[in-house]
């Protein structure tokens, strides 16, 4: 019984990380720091590219080690990808793996996340925020920022609109309270 569980529960994980990857995209997180036990060395000969400040090793999302391809997101590194990667699992997954939610109800969720997250991004390229190496929210607060003389249009307002909906939808449904 046990293993079945565990083969359901892994390949609802693989289906529904490959659909979101809101963990590693920068949508969810805007860096992540490594652990005890993450070897940077090894990291860093396998692509991974890292930070450190104050003493801490981390890495900025988008990770470089994710990529998404035909709506399926995928880590070049995973089977050696650093601990706090290995050990993150989202509320739509804990959700799933208790029993709580159904893959499809969280799949839905993680639908609504990702076309909320187009239209944001829509938004900040129709303000000529083009980073993609940032995390989404600080694309977001480049793209709000007025230079100056510049005055905020209806866009801006839109945008930040559609960012404090869109964080609030993540806070509830996806990111873990610390």
């Amino acid at each position: 019984m046990n293993e079945v569980t565990t083969a359901d529960s892994s390949s609802h994980s693989a289906r529904l990380c490959a659909a979101c990857g809101m963990c590693c995209d920068g949508v969810l997180f805007h860096s992540v720091n490594l652990q005890k036990g993450d070897s940077s060395r090894q990291l860093a000969s396998l692509g991974m590219k890292l930070r450190r400040k104050k003493g801490m090793e981390f890495f900025l999302q988008p990770c470089s080690m994710h990529s998404e391809k035909d709506g399926s997101c995928s880590c070049a590194i995973y089977d050696q990808r650093p601990m706090r990667c290995r050990l993150f699992n989202c509320k739509q997954l804990l959700a799933v793996d208790s029993g709580v939610a159904t893959e499809a109800a969280a799949m839905e969720k993680i639908r609504d996340a990702r076309e909320r997250v187009t239209k944001v991004n829509e938004q900040i390229n129709q303000l000529g925020e083009s980073n993609l190496n940032r995390s989404l929210a600080h694309r977001v607060a480049h793209a709000l920022t007025l230079q100056k003389g510049e005055e905020r249009t209806p866009l801006h307002d839109r945008l930040d609109g559609a960012m404090i909906e869109l964080e609030a939808l993540l806070d509830k449904e996806f990111r873990l309270s610390s």
